[in-house]
């Protein structure tokens, strides 16, 4: 912990964003034949027990843990580790990879809004920009000419967009929760134990069978795609904890730019990533930048 606390959290951000890519790209290898809930109990338990091994490992920094920071971390993982990452892997299901992944940057737009009512921040010229231009890419992302038989759905657009509402939420809950115990391993072993509890308890209601559950291969991408998941998370909560939310969660948002091409370049049959969806990306990070620099 020492050694991540000497890089800069902006940096950290930009690693973690690299991960969080490679992450996803095995999540969707694992989608294949998992359903949503599935993967997301799989990817949260496979999550708490290495960031639990940490925790074990590394400590705490001397702060024992308190009930208080237990329910910051714990809401967390109602938040994002469940509600959040249930919704993001139906919205890759829905709308494929690449246009959940840059429909989730809208993210920036609820953590803004996060920032003004509940942090008291201001919204500067940079922010109020940066949030039209992901307005605006998504909004090239969505549409579609001509769109009839065998397009997309417009409604289906609206889960991702409820998937990045849930996890700006997540940010506020890390800060007020490593305000008071500063142990990144340990609100990741909560946050992601309790959305594994949640997830386990909702996949008899899901509509897939419970045979098609057990999938060892797929389950072997979610176990690497964890793995990848809890390196970026460990260097994105010390990001978290040692930066700037609006400078740290832009950076980490570039994640995008790298899921776009691992989208094109493993699923291309499965993925239609078009010029429109590359610019509406595009367009999107430009967005995050203006936000970093309107601050």
């Amino acid at each position: 912990m020492k050694l991540l606390d000497s890089i800069s959290p902006n940096v950290l951000s930009l690693i973690s964003a690299m991960l969080v890519s490679v992450a996803q790209t095995l999540y969707r290898t694992g989608l294949t034949h998992l359903s949503p809930t599935a993967t997301a109990f799989m990817m949260n338990f496979a999550f708490a027990c290495m960031s639990g091994g940490l925790y074990l490992f590394l400590g705490v920094g001397g702060d024992e843990p308190t009930w208080e920071a237990f329910f910051w971390f714990a809401m967390v993982g109602v938040s994002g580790g469940a509600a959040g990452r249930y919704l993001n892997f139906w919205a890759v299901k829905l709308v494929g990879l690449a246009r959940a992944s840059i429909l989730i940057q809208s993210l920036l737009i609820w953590t803004s809004a996060i920032g003004i009512f509940f942090l008291g921040e201001t919204l500067t010229l940079g922010v109020a920009l940066g949030t039209l231009a992901i307005m605006f890419g998504a909004v090239l992302l969505v549409y579609e000419r001509g769109a009839g038989k065998g397009k997309i759905p417009f409604w289906y657009y609206l889960v991702p967009l409820l998937s990045s509402f849930m996890f700006s939420l997540t940010f506020l809950f890390r800060k007020y929760g490593l305000d008071i115990v500063p142990s990144p391993p340990f609100g990741m072993t909560v946050s992601t134990g309790l959305g594994a509890m949640i997830l386990l308890c909702a996949l008899p209601f899901t509509e897939q069978r419970v045979t098609s559950f057990w999938q060892p291969k797929s389950l072997l991408w979610v176990g690497l795609g964890a793995a990848a998941n809890v390196l970026a998370a460990l260097l994105f909560w010390t990001a978290v904890r040692e930066g700037d939310l609006v400078r740290v969660v832009p950076i980490n948002r570039l994640s995008v730019l790298f899921v776009i091409f691992f989208s094109w370049f493993f699923f291309r049959k499965q993925e239609a990533v078009t010029f429109r969806v590359l610019a509406g990306g595009a367009l999107s990070v430009a967005g995050a930048f203006a936000i970093v620099w309107g601050k």
